[in-house]
């Protein structure tokens, strides 16, 4: 949930925003995290592994990021392929469900990702919940917009055979603007940052409050209830925007479930708390299989060390 380091800002004003100003362009911040993380519901895991989360929100937060929080049980169903003419309405009427039990079994398909609910296209997904109580996800929340992302100064374009003079001349202009934008730049990262104190408290708060409810219930996943999730999860996810992270904080000794091929395409996996390395390497190989950008199989020991860096990365 970190901003990601701005390099040199110029090339960093090669993917700004459209010209203001002669002289000046608007800056275009890295793309939101959009995190969508798996927790095991049986009461031996689930309190240790809300924690885990709560102090990856804690640790920063992205303008516009997406979290969707997910247990791994019963309930998520089938995915269903929009056709045309379809809304949601007339899907959850032919699959006798309630129009809010669908919406809340597709999060993507709403706020968090910018979106009206009214508004499908063939070709998306759509989670067909088999009717379980417990299908919803139990964390749905985007962060704050932030404050308006700074101008910055458009570098000037060196001369054609200049003089020393002339190069002088431009590497300290160069210099100073490259020093004024990287001002700028880290002044909206810090009013960002604190814009979006209020956010992480309320996530971290309604994190507990989820861990407390799982104090006595739920049951540890099997390999098939893990599958499941995971084919909710990666299409909760394939409908966000931004920098996607799928994060399994439980389950991870069962072994992946299947993935369609490129069912992963664009995604970052962190698989923690693996304890079996078998397991570790089935799920990085999986995972790669499937497109994913990165995978990371961590132990408890590294998950405890690692994960808010990786997730923050």
């Amino acid at each position: 949930m970190k901003f990601s380091a701005m390099a040199l800002i110029a090339v960093g004003l090669a993917a700004c925003g459209p010209q203001t100003l002669t002289n000046e362009v608007t800056y275009a911040p890295p793309p939101p995290l959009a995190l969508v993380a798996l927790i095991d519901p049986s009461p031996s895991q689930a309190s240790s592994e809300f924690r885990q989360l709560e102090d990856v929100v804690r640790s920063n937060a992205s303008p516009g990021e997406a979290i969707v929080v997910m247990l791994i049980q019963p309930g998520f169903g089938t995915a269903y392929l929009v056709r045309s003419g379809d809304s949601l309405s007339s899907i959850a009427a032919a699959h006798g469900l309630t129009l809010a039990g669908l919406e809340s079994a597709n999060p993507q398909l709403g706020p968090v990702s910018g979106r009206e609910w009214r508004l499908i296209h063939p070709g998306e997904q759509v989670m067909i919940p088999n009717g379980s109580p417990h299908a919803a996800a139990v964390l749905v929340s985007k962060a704050p917009a932030g404050p308006p992302p700074p101008l910055l100064l458009r570098l000037p374009r060196a001369p054609s055979n200049p003089t020393d003079y002339q190069r002088a001349q431009y590497q300290r202009t160069v210099a100073a603007d490259n020093a004024t934008n990287a001002q700028r730049v880290a002044q909206w990262h810090s009013d960002a940052a604190a814009s979006l104190v209020p956010w992480q408290a309320q996530v971290a708060s309604d994190l507990e409050r989820a861990s407390a409810g799982q104090s006595t219930a739920g049951s540890a996943p099997d390999a098939t209830v893990l599958s499941a999730s995971l084919i909710a999860a990666t299409t909760t996810l394939q409908g966000l925007s931004g920098r996607r992270f799928l994060l399994l904080l439980g389950g991870g000794d069962l072994g992946p479930g299947k993935f369609s091929a490129g069912g992963l395409n664009g995604v970052n996996v962190v698989v923690a708390n693996v304890g079996d390395a078998n397991a570790a390497a089935a799920w990085t190989s999986a995972a790669q299989g499937a497109g994913a950008l990165s995978v990371k199989a961590l132990d408890p020991s590294l998950t405890q060390l690692q994960l808010t860096q990786i997730v923050d990365q």
